[in-house]
């Protein structure tokens, strides 16, 4: 008996002697200057909710990573994250805090953490309309194939990713300051998101085609709301099971969640096409989004995100192009129908004003923090200056143009051109349509000799009467050491 578990500990230690324990530190110090009402749109959307909405602003951020890789594959990771930042809606907060075990490709972490599951591209597109980064993580349980996995069975031309999470909003000292005195809100909401991606693709290259199927889904749940005096929304495990499979709330639910469905549903449907050769790749996609059973059966199948990428491998100086119309007024029509008698129309199907990202329940619409966590065009709640929630525009047209390069091997570049027209939102329209111009570009130094250091500068404007004429600038300086593997 002694001799085994002498041998058992000796395993142990010749298992983790071997194993190579990584710190990693981001530290970032970053500061803008704004003339206009707001920090310009592309200076402050899809930062994570970092970069604050008033204009002369700034933050600083410090950030620790631990990993402990071992032999078999097996790797333990910790991450905090922390800002402390003048102008923002908070002082000071936890960004990402986490702890996540994974094996190969497969990842289970509990906490907040910024991810990105989309297959737009994260730097250049407008953001996913599902889960951009255009807002602070959730705290969740995560479980998931963050990277393409090939398939059994398939000799590898299949792979696939996807995740599934379970999480819990901590917005409700946010809400209930920022709220109008009599507005209704929603606090302690639950989240569960999951997605599922499929990707084709010859292994050997021969075919130069391939393809992405995708689907993604998202949805807010139990928690307490002020909405018609209700309380405390239902919260089993048998309503779970409900929120997972999209199916309607039984007798404690409010009576619109008996008819419809248990929470607040969104998703997106993705399909992609490229054609890829040693020098050149081109893409085209749609994203297709759905915030009920209209959307899901096609009745919007007008909105949503139209793109196309065009990657250039041997052109360092314009390296990626992203081209995208972004459309959200069809809304599966301008009314919505679910007065009606199922026993009488038992085929009867609810649908339009479908009133992307807003919900009765939960007021604060699709939002964390009151930035919008999917598409940031459509205008975030933080943008209401009458401290009402909800997504006051989510009726609009827009076309968009990103470009990156390498103007040196030292420096990059980053721009984005945006146009678009909004109209507010179907119950409430705007008296005139509104226009609004973004652009960015950003210019980034990374010297070789002082590796580890980056120096980004940024200049923004909006031109038009959504968001107004704001100009404005931002420098950040970033110290970075991360262990080489």
């Amino acid at each position: 008996m002694v001799r085994k578990y002498t041998c058992v500990l000796l395993s142990f230690f010749f298992y983790t002697a071997y194993s190579q324990e990584i710190l990693d530190y981001r530290f970032d110090v970053l500061g803008s200057a704004s003339t206009g009402k707001y920090t310009p749109f592309w200076l402050t959307s899809n930062t994570n909710g970092t970069v604050p909405l008033r204009p002369n602003n700034g933050y600083v951020r410090g950030d620790l990573i631990w990993k402990h890789p071992f032999l078999n594959g097996i790797k333990l990771e910790a991450e905090a994250d922390v800002v402390a930042a003048a102008k923002h809606t908070s002082s000071f907060w936890i960004q990402q805090l986490y702890a996540a075990v994974s094996y190969r490709n497969i990842c289970l972490s509990v906490g907040a953490k910024e991810r990105y599951n989309s297959m737009l591209d994260k730097d250049l597109s407008t953001g996913d309309m599902t889960y951009s980064t255009n807002a602070r993580p959730i705290p969740e349980i995560n479980f998931a194939f963050p990277n393409y996995t090939n398939f059994p069975f398939t000799k590898e031309y299949l792979q696939f990713k996807g995740d599934f999470a379970l999480g819990k909003s901590f917005d409700n000292n946010y809400i209930r300051r920022t709220k109008a005195p009599d507005a209704s809100y929603a606090v302690n909401i639950l989240w569960h998101h999951k997605s599922l991606f499929l990707k084709w693709e010859d292994p050997t290259g021969h075919f130069p085609f391939f393809g992405i199927l995708g689907l993604e889904h998202g949805a807010q749940w139990g928690g307490w709301t002020s909405f018609g005096g209700f309380g405390n929304n239902p919260a089993s495990f048998k309503d779970l099971v409900r929120i997972i499979l999209c199916e309607s709330g039984n007798s404690e639910a409010i009576k619109g969640e008996q008819i419809n469905v248990l929470g607040n549903h969104v998703g997106t449907y993705n399909i992609k096409i490229a054609y890829k050769d040693k020098t050149f790749q081109a893409a085209l996609y749609k994203q297709h989004y759905f915030d009920d059973n209209s959307g899901l059966e096609l009745a919007n199948w007008r909105d949503g995100i139209w793109g196309g990428e065009f990657t250039f491998f041997n052109q360092p100086f314009l390296h990626k192009i992203v081209v995208e119309y972004l459309q959200t007024t069809n809304q599966s029509g301008p009314f919505h129908f679910l007065s009606y008698d199922p026993v009488l129309y038992p085929n009867a199907r609810g649908g339009g004003g479908d009133n992307y990202y807003n919900n009765y329940v939960y007021s604060v619409g699709w939002s964390y923090f009151g930035r919008g966590l999917g598409n940031a065009l459509l205008t975030s709640p933080e943008y209401n200056d009458d401290h009402a929630f909800g997504f006051k525009n989510n009726r609009l047209k827009s076309v968009h143009l990103g470009l990156e390069g390498k103007i040196t091997s030292e420096f990059s570049y980053r721009t984005l051109f945006t146009g678009m027209y909004g109209w507010g939102t179907m119950n409430t329209p705007f008296l005139k349509r509104k226009d609004n111009f973004s652009s960015l570009i950003e210019c980034t130094y990374r010297p070789k000799k002082q590796e580890g250091w980056q120096v980004a500068l940024q200049a923004a404007f909006d031109k038009g009467n959504l968001y107004g004429d704001n100009f404005g600038c931002s420098l950040k300086i970033s110290k970075e050491l991360k262990t080489k593997n």
